[in-house]
Order: C-alpha cells, then sequence, then structure tokens
C-alpha cells in the first residue's frame, strides 16, 4: 500500500492542478548585494527550479513553467546571472562555478524557496548549470533534469568525434536562428524577443563572455562528479536538435550513466511545445518521485 501512495498523491496534484493554473508573476528580490530576477507559478505540489538557456530570461519561459504546474507542481524560473532581471557576473574568472554559486545563493536566499530542496530543470546553457549545482550541492536538488544541456566535448559523430571548441560560429548562429520557437506564436516568439532584447541592452558582454565559455567547457568530469553524487538524473534530447547534437546527448549519457529520453522537436521545444515539454518534465519528475519513495 505503502507504494502506491507517492502515485495517489500525483494524481491528486494533477487533478487539482488541470482546475486553475495560475499565470506567471514577475518577481525580484536581493541576496548578498545582487538583484534576483525570477518567474513564479504558485501550486502545492514540490518546488521546480527551471534554469533557461542561453541569452534568455524567464519571460520567454512563463508557458513552459505554467505547463509543468498544470502537471501538480510549484515552478519558480530564476534568471541566470548576467541575464534578465539578475546582476551581472564579474568578468574575470567566468566559469560554470561562478554561475553555480549565484544559483545556489538564489536557492538558499530567496523567500519563494527558503532553502529547501527542489527539482532542478536545466535546458540548453541551464542544463550544464544544473549539473554544476547538483555537483556542488547535492542536498539542495531533489532530482536534475538536463534537456538538450550544453557541457559536452564532442559536437559531430565519427571517428574521433569532432571538438565542440572547432564548431564553427556561423553554424551555431543557423541553427540557433532555425530553430526559433514559432510553434506558439506570439507568446513564444515574443518572450524570446522580449528576452534577448532586454539582454543585448543591459547584458552584452555576459552574452558574448558566456558563448564564449559554452564552446570551451568540458563538463564530463563534472557529470561524472554528478553520478557519483548519487542525484537523480535524467537527460532528454529532441530529434530535430541541431544546436545541441545527438553526439552532445549520448555523450552526457554515457558520462551520467543513464539511458536518456528522446522526444520529437528541436532546440526551441520547451518554448515552442510548452505542452509537450510539460509533460514529459512532469512524467519523469513523478516517476523520480515514485522510484525514491518506493526505496525509502
Amino acid at each position: 500500500m505503502l507504494r502506491l501512495s507517492p502515485l495517489v498523491s500525483l494524481f491528486g496534484r494533477l487533478e487539482a492542478a488541470a482546475a486553475t493554473t495560475p499565470r506567471m508573476t514577475h518577481e525580484v528580490c536581493r541576496i548578498g548585494g545582487h538583484s534576483h530576477g525570477y518567474g513564479l507559478v504558485e501550486g502545492d505540489g514540490p518546488t521546480v527550479v527551471l534554469l533557461h538557456g542561453w541569452a534568455l530570461a524567464h519571460v520567454a519561459y512563463g508557458a513552459a513553467a505554467e505547463e509543468i504546474a498544470r502537471r501538480g507542481y510549484r515552478v519558480v524560473v530564476p534568471d541566470l546571472p548576467g541575464f534578465g532581471d539578475s546582476s551581472d557576473l564579474p568578468v574575470f574568472g567566468l566559469g560554470y562555478d561562478a554561475y553555480a554559486a549565484r544559483v545556489i545563493a538564489f536557492l538558499e536566499g530567496c523567500e519563494d524557496l527558503a532553502g529547501e530542496p527542489v527539482h532542478l530543470v536545466g535546458h540548453s546553457f541551464g542544463g550544464a548549470v544544473t549539473a554544476q549545482v547538483a555537483r556542488h550541492r547535492p542536498d539542495l536538488v531533489t532530482s536534475a533534469v538536463l534537456v538538450s544541456a550544453v557541457g559536452s566535448r564532442d559536437w559531430r559523430e565519427g571517428e574521433g568525434g569532432s571538438s565542440l571548441a572547432d564548431r564553427p560560429l556561423y553554424d551555431w548562429g543557423y541553427h540557433l536562428v532555425s530553430e526559433f520557437p514559432t510553434g506558439r506564436f506570439p507568446r513564444a516568439a515574443l518572450g524570446v524577443l522580449h528576452d534577448l532584447s532586454h539582454n543585448l541592452f543591459w547584458h552584452p558582454a555576459s552574452l558574448g563572455l558566456s558563448a564564449g565559455m559554452i564552446r570551451r567547457h568540458d563538463l564530463r568530469a563534472e557529470f561524472d562528479e554528478v553520478r557519483e553524487a548519487g542525484v537523480p538524473v535524467a537527460v532528454v534530447w529532441a530529434d530535430g536538435d541541431k544546436v545541441i547534437t545527438r553526439a552532445c546527448f549520448d555523450e552526457q549519457c554515457r558520462s551520467l550513466g543513464v539511458q536518456g529520453r528522446v522526444v520529437t522537436g528541436n532546440h526551441g521545444w520547451p518554448l515552442s511545445r510548452p505542452d509537450s515539454f510539460g509533460e514529459t518534465i512532469g512524467e519523469i519528475l513523478g516517476a523520480m518521485e515514485a522510484s525514491t519513495t518506493c526505496r525509502t
């Protein structure tokens, strides 16, 4: 009977959330002298913290967060340092550890989180930051879900692979533009344009420096440490994603020791298909909750 309790609880949350799902509100707090912008979708279930992709912020992920909330969760979408309404990181020594440290400060200091463990979901650049947070503070992470995450060495399959640092900039740019999220126009497209224009005006240095960091860093060793820390991890990739390639996905699955999950879509899938994204994340988190409860 105890084994059924997490499933019963999950179905109860789904029914309650389906009736009325609140819209995202826009919040700002200050922690340790730094501003942290974030979106909040209230709910009665466990808290999910969703980390956004490069060049964006919480506004673009409004519909995605609301769809996760419809599955029985409370969702917080913080603006990563140097994006949206969050303060920039120092120019010198910029790295994933610095991003993770600022996110950890937010998890511990934000009144809407109060330092409680959360489900951490990261898309693209946010996926790499998610792995770093789970590596440094597994006590704050109930589970980690990496969605089309950056941080792998290889970007092209074949004999010997091909280093991400050697990937031409035009190839990055072409696929970022071609996979622009138009499936839920105008909300998805307008959200992306809002965040991108805001960041270009207020955080141009952060955009350039973080882009260079993404190309240079190989996080395989860090992924190994996440696995050793015992944090439940899932890896998700869209079959039409050319920004993060199949080679990157396979490499992450090997490092983390998981099978991974492939969905239909492209790199912008969480934004252009928030309903599918919310359903997938809800299924993964529900399975993780059930598995963890059964083991205990």
